[in-house]
């Protein structure tokens, strides 16, 4: 079902489809596509271990995971793979597709619920010594970001996409990228998994 729907979207062209793990990899390094749609548990390799291989062997091209696991741990382990963009195997048809027009646009999409279960992992390697980061040095880099900016970061920390937070700021989506974009510039962060964790490490948004 997933299959044809992509396949019927105008701006959306279906340039393979693998019957399990291994085959997602040996096609992706044949066909280079811009996205890559991985179920979590696929035969012969799994979503995590094709990630992995993929992410060395085919860095441009963009990986987002369907996942049915709903264990904290494992969805962190998920974020620590380096894909794009995870959603719940639930997850609406529409929502699906849209989160692949998310991943070429370069955006990272992660569901509020996933964005929980990130936090919750996250904040317990910070409480061990070895991974703590002393609060109060994220804090400061805080006073680098406008009101808006600081805004926008607390939002996506909360896992709101960028349509969500200009419904909520009543500010455009264009905006709300543009702003995005330069939080990670000022912070020096790379995606949006790395957006959610700094406001963990700030104290920004607490779990």
């Amino acid at each position: 079902m997933l299959y044809h729907t992509l396949a019927e979207e105008d701006d959306i062209e279906v340039v393979g489809e693998a019957m399990d793990g291994r085959e997602a990899v040996e096609m992706t390094e044949k066909l280079k596509p811009h996205i890559v749609l991985l179920d979590i548990s696929m035969p012969r390799m799994d979503g995590l271990e094709a990630t992995d291989i993929l992410r060395k062997r085919s860095p441009e091209t963009k990986i987002v995971i369907l996942t049915a696991f709903d264990d904290d741990e494992y969805v962190f382990r998920l974020v620590q793979a380096g894909a794009t963009g995870y959603l719940m195997k639930d997850t609406r048809l529409d929502e699906v597709v849209q989160a692949i027009r998310s991943a070429y646009s370069g955006e990272s999409l992660i569901q509020p619920r996933i964005a929980s279960k990130i936090l919750k992992e996250f904040a317990k390697l910070m409480n061990q010594k070895e991974h703590s980061v002393p609060p109060e040095e994220k804090k400061k880099d805080l006073d680098i970001l406008t009101d808006r900016e600081t805004q926008v970061l607390k939002l996506v920390g909360m896992g709101l996409n960028n349509k969500e937070i200009a419904d909520k700021l009543f500010i455009s989506e264009a905006t709300v990228k543009s702003h995005v974009a330069n939080v990670m510039h000022k912070l020096n962060l790379r995606d949006r998994v790395e957006l959610v964790l700094f406001t963990v490490q700030s104290g920004l948004v607490k779990k």
